[in-house]
């Protein structure tokens, strides 16, 4: 294991292994639960009611259009604790459109570290809220990085995801890849977009080679599916 040896750098290792622990997702005051959508209720005004940001809702329930959801769609709403009623949207006499929020989605900003086949996406899975997606590969595949940046985390053996690395991008951006055949690269390494970092294995908690993938910013956990091409 390469322990951080800046004050700062193990702030960081601090809280995201803390985050790690509890797949938090930030802002959460419960649980959550799930909504089902009405006839005239609107993704913006949902999101309002709960008091949870427009872009958190998106990205757990894989929304990149706020006009997708229909009548009858189960939400998950993280952090509430109960269902809560939402008034539903009338057009004004005016014809003037409701503001619907906007939803951003930066497709490219990271590249796919690695080619195969999404088998758990991100956001709901059985009930429990994972905080990344699982991409199947053959067995010694090459991981590659997902966007330059600054390796600062690397274990051989972290509980539930084995191998691991963590790389830190600008924009207080992370990336994190797991259950790792084997790591490549040292804590306080500089590697470019492209780079090849690791190989696909089943180390840790994974009962068949692939590889978890997770795109953070600062604590905030974010949808991976939002940034790749």
């Amino acid at each position: 294991m390469f322990f951080l040896s800046t004050p700062f750098h193990r702030a960081v290792s601090a809280v995201l292994l803390f985050s790690f622990a509890l797949f938090s997702f930030s802002g959460c005051a419960g649980p959550g639960v799930y909504h089902t959508v009405k006839r005239g209720e609107t993704l913006w005004r949902i999101s309002k009611t709960y008091g949870v940001e427009l872009q958190e809702v998106a990205e757990i329930n894989n929304i990149k259009d706020p006009t997708e959801i229909k009548a009858g769609a189960r939400i998950f709403i993280p952090g509430a604790a109960k269902v809560r009623k939402v008034v539903p949207y009338k057009p004004p006499a005016s014809g003037r459109e409701e503001e619907t929020g906007r939803i951003v989605v930066e497709k490219g900003r990271f590249i796919w570290p690695v080619e195969g086949k999404v088998i758990s996406q991100f956001g709901m899975r059985n009930g429990v809220r994972h905080g990344g997606m699982d991409i199947k590969a053959e067995d010694g595949t090459p991981i590659v990085a997902a966007e330059s940046g600054e390796v600062v985390f690397v274990d051989s053996n972290m509980r539930g995801y084995g191998r691991i690395i963590i790389l830190k991008h600008a924009g207080d951006f992370y990336s994190v890849y797991a259950h790792n055949r084997e790591n490549l690269v040292s804590h306080g390494e500089k590697v470019e977009k492209g780079t090849r970092i690791a190989t696909v294995g089943r180390s840790g908690n994974a009962s068949t080679p692939h590889l978890h993938f997770e795109i953070r910013q600062g604590k905030t956990v974010r949808n991976p599916l939002f940034f790749l091409p």
